[in-house]
């Protein structure tokens, strides 16, 4: 049996960081399961600001951001279902539906009027009446009594008994609803709030709930009234809950940060070998032992810090409640000096508790908003209800709800499928393997691969590792091994050897706990929608890290190029291109074909064992990299871990599991036998070139078939049947589809398997490629918008919102881009970037034009995506690979080729727009390969007609008689391009072409120069590239989108800055690079985004002035307000003529010169654009300079509408609290000492 505590508490608002935070913790100390808080005081757009990790959950109702609001907050150890909710468009009651345990509620939080107004009570219990089936909990302040004899306590002569108490009263009687706080406690006068100016208590509180659950209510408390001026009122209530099984430890990483713990780890660590490591304890029991030991003496530490750290808070919180009960029964004035002590004392502490939270928010703020990574995604998440499974269906099919049922029925899934389903004979699967061609390993190969591990193999592969990934039972992450390798290492590495040595793991090492997450469009009630994640020890996965960094670098050589999943140098985009020039040769060919999409079954969790170490032997692995294979995958266990549940442990029979690093590569092996027997069948009909024969093309498990009748349909469901017979391979037929092309849908194959539209690597495919941007595009744009309307209230900054594009936004396009070769619309784009202009300026006019936050920041931009740009450089990316015409490693080069005919595909890039008329531009990768190509010279304004590279040979531009040329004989000596017969602007002599290439026919050579001189102007060109097109050829293939892109961007690399404006402001004459340092300045001298923007929006003017504010129509005057010199408040009076401010930039530039021993002048230049050309600094001067004069410009922005309150010491105020950011910041880096030197001397001067 366990409870549900809830807790009401009138928070007296909740605007400030601070006291956000000391709410939620007094909340987590009350253990509260649901709160109810009312005067919450945030307005629709801020509400998000209330969720955290423990709270994660809120449902409220919001009026504005001075008054009223009301919120529900939910534990994330609830497991509920949302239903629906009702909010008061008045901020007064919000009121949500939820299923706990497969039962009803109906929860509301309630702030009611302080005056006496029935009519809202009427308002509300109409609300709430059409919930009346469920049980019902109601908390709030209700700003009334119920019991003046009970509730009320004053020295007032005269109490008001208000109508709408008498309202609240019939409506609880006529829902059956009973006060919880009154039921346990009839006679006792409990108070929940303190007037001091009537010198009243009252308790305004209430937690009112369904006369059915008063047999369920264990205890129902007032507590102390601390941070607010109400007390939180809480009920316990009794639920069929059973409590966390198997509850799991995890080493909390923010230990690492503390040098105590570090310490006293190393120590304990230190002490534990020394007593023992013997001769007699083996190396395993040893590290077994040291693990469970270390994990005591963790909790041991973190236990008696976080004890120690509530112990005062606790004692305090006794005798405020206390005193609170005295002061109520006696009124004494001694007591009530005692009783506000003692909230001064417990304030204090939750204060400087709170303030250090606070610093490392802001810490966290400070170093990571603004710019794409785990902070700022975790801003963006949606406010789901939770990852917690409500129900699910268990195998008799009935639908359970109950934790421990769900998790039974998740462990029985499991048991099941990780059971092997057959036993294949050695001999069924030799006999399967024998009958196919496998590559084998090389003596090398095998050598290194069977190597003893080394212990910088596994340092290199800890290393290769990522933070903030969730660890195994052990509960140790890879931060742990990290910090500590230097101690743990030699131990480790012995355990390493004796495992090896004695070919097992110990038990508990080879163990995991499976985490579930629900597939995409898939449903929550069925066990098989859920993907399982094994969540194995980092000692285990730092050993599997360091055989697939060996086994990763010879899988390229023994598995074919039809599979691109997880294999080095391999990517998915090769199989969709492949797919799209199937489709495109079927059609232009005529020919029949049919592709087949197959859904395997739980791929990865049904890989036979045996099959897999029969493969590895097949590919020619040696016996002791086999052995660790063998060591791994001996008796495995595992329990399933879901809604606070752990399941007990089960042993695995099959399968790789998927989070383990060696899983990508063995099952490609696995696989690949399969893919070998179809491509070997000749029964089996693909696509044919001249190279080449297409059936099957491979991602890891999705898998397609490229096959040209139904008899080949047929054949490969006959291979792959008897391939699941010795490997518990399965294929799913109901859910597999078939894609026909120019074929007859009637004549269907022998498998039960359906027509029509395939998704393979989440792109949409009919057999028309014209219909792919409908089909992919649309849907995306759609959600896009959906996704950038969601986040336009989150307080993001200008360049938080540019980081949010990048991160969130550009890879779903860009994936796309990569993807399909066809451009979408130009109305495309233009949405598109309608949409994020929106999302950029909250949907108000920009500041600034998309086209100037898409320039690079060396040039005033924010390096906005150019998702135009984006698409040329995914497409361009091909004519590198056009060019370097390897087969090897990209199989659709084949299929292009063959559409090309006689032209080279090398040389379709460098033929002039006449290819349009050939067939081979008839494919859709091949138009849009060229067409993109086309506008990379248009926009480069470059000319390549001539070059050193146009082709000679079946070039569409250069006919005799009407016809393309080919000289097999020129050719074979070497003859391909103009650069071959044009040698400085002269045709090549027959003697020439005789010495050099041993060519003598004259004909040839007349007919040859004649058509050359006529079309070409050789003559008046040299036949040299332009160097940007030279630059793009010459792009090795690694990171080649990223170059690519970055090249077409810098194709217009001109100032985005109003720089006319300021040049005549500041009457001087300026040049590209001076504003080009100014602007990678605001991003070199500090890492504060805060700053960087105030100091991007100052270079573009963007600061709305008196003067402009006149113009727009919302003034009345452009005279400067702040100061007396009757003058227009443009923007260089705003910024520097203004007499506060030339105050406080001679100060500043004073305390500068005195602080850095360095004379600094004031002058617009330096103050407002930052320009320290004229000061002589060395070291970091420069950056405390920028920072300095950045936070000065900051201080004017905070006072902009009243300027005469600017101050020097506000200043030094806020460069105090950076300072102190700074040093935080550089703390456990190579970069404190430096910090320290800097800053340290400048803070003193300022205390």
């Amino acid at each position: 049996m366990n409870s549900l505590n809830i807790v009401s508490w009138n928070v007296r608002g909740l605007g400030t960081g601070p006291k956000r935070l000391k709410v939620l913790n007094h909340l987590d100390d009350l253990k509260a399961d649901i709160a109810l808080l009312q005067e919450t005081h945030l307005s629709l757009s801020a509400g998000h600001l209330m969720c955290c990790s423990q709270y994660p959950v809120m449902y409220s109702a919001s009026f504005n951001s001075k008054q009223r609001g009301v919120a529900v907050l939910i534990n994330k150890n609830v497991t509920f279902t949302h239903k629906d909710t009702v909010t008061d468009p008045e901020g007064r009651f919000v009121i949500i539906n939820i299923s706990i345990q497969n039962k009803d509620y109906c929860i509301t939080s309630i702030y009611g009027p302080n005056a006496d107004d029935s009519s809202f009570f009427h308002r509300f219990f109409t609300s709430l009446s059409v919930h009346s089936d469920s049980t019902i909990i109601i908390g709030g302040d209700v700003n009334l009594v119920l019991d003046p004899e009970l509730d009320r306590l004053s020295t007032a002569a005269n109490q008001r008994t208000w109508q709408s108490a008498s309202i609240l009263k019939q409506y609880m009687n006529d829902l059956g609803l009973c006060d919880a706080w009154r039921s346990c406690h009839p006679n006792t006068k409990g108070f929940t709030f303190f007037s001091p100016v009537h010198h009243s208590h009252s308790r305004l509180d209430y937690l009112l709930v369904s006369n059915s659950l008063l047999k369920e209510i264990k205890s129902s408390n007032i507590h102390p009234i601390i941070i607010s001026d109400h007390a939180p009122v809480s009920v316990t209530i009794s639920r069929e809950v059973p409590t966390s099984s198997g509850s799991t430890w995890r080493f909390n990483t923010s230990l690492l940060k503390d040098q105590e713990f570090i310490e006293f780890f190393k120590k304990e660590w230190e002490t534990f070998l020394e007593f023992n490591n013997t001769s007699e304890i083996s190396p395993c029991i040893l590290w077994e032992t040291a693990k469970a030991v270390m994990r005591g003496k963790i909790i041991s530490y973190s236990t008696h810090k976080k004890r120690k750290e509530k112990a005062d808070l606790l004692e305090l919180e006794n005798k405020i409640k206390t005193l609170e009960t005295a002061y109520a029964a006696s009124a004494q004035e001694h007591i009530l000096g005692d009783l506000k002590n003692l909230k001064l004392q417990f304030n204090d502490i939750i204060n400087k508790q709170t303030q250090f939270q606070i610093q490392r928010l802001r810490l966290e703020r400070y170093e990571n908003s603004n710019k794409p990574g785990k902070f700022l995604a975790n801003q963006l998440k949606i406010n789901k209800e939770k990852s917690t499974i409500a129900s699910i269906m268990d195998k008799t099919g009935n639908l359970t709800h109950d934790p421990v049922k769900i998790n039974n029925a998740f462990k029985d899934f499991y048991q099941n499928l990780y059971t092997p389903q057959i036993n294949p004979s050695e001999q069924s699967i030799n006999s399967f393997l024998n009958n196919i061609n496998l590559p084998k390993l090389n003596e090398d190969q095998i050598t290194n691969l069977d190597s003893p591990l080394s212990l910088s193999e596994l340092h290199e592969a800890l290393s290769l590792m990522p933070n903030s990934k969730a660890p195994g039972p052990d509960g140790f992450p890879a931060e742990f091994y990290k910090e500590f390798w230097e101690q743990l290492a030699p131990t480790f590495y012995k355990t390493v050897k004796f495992i090896n040595e004695s070919q097992s793991l110990p038990p508990n090492m080879n163990s995991a706990n499976i985490i579930l997450l629900l597939k995409p469009d898939k449903d929550p009630t069925s066990p098989s929608s859920y993907r399982p994640i094994s969540l194995i020890n980092a000692d285990v996965k730092i050993i599997c890290k360091a055989l697939a960094q060996r086994i990763e670098k010879v899988t390229p050589h023994i598995i074919h190029l039809d599979q691109t999943g997880f294999i080095k140098g391999r990517h998915s985009d090769d199989n969709v291109r492949r797919l799209v020039n199937i489709i495109d040769f079927a059609t232009i060919k005529n020919q029949e074909m049919t592709i087949l999409s197959l859904d395997a079954e739980k791929a990865f969790d049904r890989v036979n064992w045996k099959f897999l170490i029969a493969a590895l032997h097949k590919f020619g692995f040696g016996e002791s990299f086999i052995n660790w294979i063998k060591i791994l995958y001996h008796n495995p266990n595992a329990s399933v871990r879901t809604n606070k549940q752990t399941s007990n442990r089960f042993f695995l029979g099959r399968g790789t599991r998927q989070g383990c690093p060696l899983s990508p590569s063995l099952f490609a092996i696995f696989i690949e036998p399969l893919a070998a027997a179809i491509r070997q069948n000749e029964s089996i009909k693909g696509i044919k070139t001249k190279h080449s024969h297409h059936k099957i093309s491979l991602y890891a498990d999705d898998i397609l078939l490229f096959l040209s009748n139904i008899h080949s349909v047929n054949e490969t469901a006959t291979i792959i049947n008897e391939f699941s017979s010795i490997s518990d391979y399965s294929i799913n037929w109901n859910k597999s589809v078939l894609l026909p092309l120019n074929s007859n849908a009637e004549q269907g194959p022998t498998i039960p398997v359906k027509s029509g539209n395939i998704k393979y690597l989440g792109i949409y495919f009919s057999p028309k490629i014209s219909e792919l941007v409908q089909l992919n595009y649309t849907p995306l744009l759609k959600n896009i918008q959906d996704d950038l309307t969601r986040w336009t209230n989150l307080p993001l900054s200008l360049m938080g919102k540019v980081a949010t594009v990048k991160m969130k936004i550009l890879p779903k396009v860009n994936y796309l881009f990569s993807m399909i070769p066809t451009q979408p619309p130009l109305k495309w784009f233009k949405t598109l970037d309608s949409s994020i202009s929106s999302f950029l300026w909250n949907n108000k006019p920009a500041r600034i034009s998309l086209k100037t936050l898409k320039s690079a920041k060396s040039c005033g931009g924010l390096e906005l995506p150019n998702f135009h740009n984006y698409f040329l450089a995914n497409r361009l990316q091909y004519i590198l690979k056009w060019l370097k015409n390897n087969p090897e490693t990209n199989s659709w080069l084949d299929l292009e080729q063959a559409l090309c005919g006689k032209i080279n595909l090398s040389d379709l890039p460098f033929i002039s727009q006449i290819v349009k008329r050939q067939d081979c531009f008839k494919s859709t990768n091949i138009n849009a390969t060229l067409t993109a190509w086309w506008e990379f010279l248009k926009i480069s304004k470059s000319s390549i007609q001539p070059c050193k590279m146009t082709p000679i040979w079946n070039n569409p531009d250069i006919l005799i008689n009407k016809k393309i040329i080919y000289f097999p004989a020129w050719q074979a000596g070497g003859i391909k391009q103009l650069e071959h017969i044009i040698i400085d602007r002269r045709f090549i002599t027959p003697q020439e072409l005789q010495d050099k290439h041993g060519i003598n026919n004259f004909l040839e050579y007349q007919q040859l120069k004649s058509i050359i001189t006529k079309k070409f102007k050789y003559r008046d060109n040299d036949l040299k590239l332009p160097d940007v097109v030279t630059t793009l050829i010459n792009f090795t293939m690694n990171k080649t989108l990223s170059k690519i892109y970055k090249l077409l961007c810098n194709l217009d690399n001109n100032i985005s800055l109003p720089t006319t404006k300021w040049d005549a402001d500041l009457s001087i004459s300026t040049d590209e690079s001076f504003w080009s340092e100014l602007c990678l300045n605001t991003f070199k001298l500090t890492k504060s985004p805060n700053l960087q923007l105030i100091h991007f929006k100052t270079l573009h003017r963007i600061y709305y002035t008196g003067q402009r504010m006149f113009k727009m129509g919302l003034s009345n005057s452009d005279i400067c307000q702040h100061c007396d010199s009757n003058l227009p408040d443009n923007y260089m009076h705003a910024l520097w003529f203004c007499t506060p401010v030339q105050a406080l930039w001679q100060q500043v530039c004073a305390d500068l010169s005195a602080w850095l021993k360095v004379s600094i002048t004031a002058s617009p230049s330096l103050c407002v654009l930052g320009d320290m050309s004229a000061i002589d600094v060395e070291g970091g001067l420069g950056s405390i300079i920028f920072i300095t004069l950045c936070i000065a410009k900051k201080t004017i922005l905070i006072n902009w509408k009243s300027k005469k309150n600017i101050n020097i010491s506000q200043h030094r105020n806020l460069l105090l609290d950076h300072i102190s950011l700074e040093k935080m910041s550089a703390q456990g880096s190579s970069n404190f000492e430096r910090a320290q030197s800097l800053w340290s001397p400048i803070a003193s001067s300022m205390t």
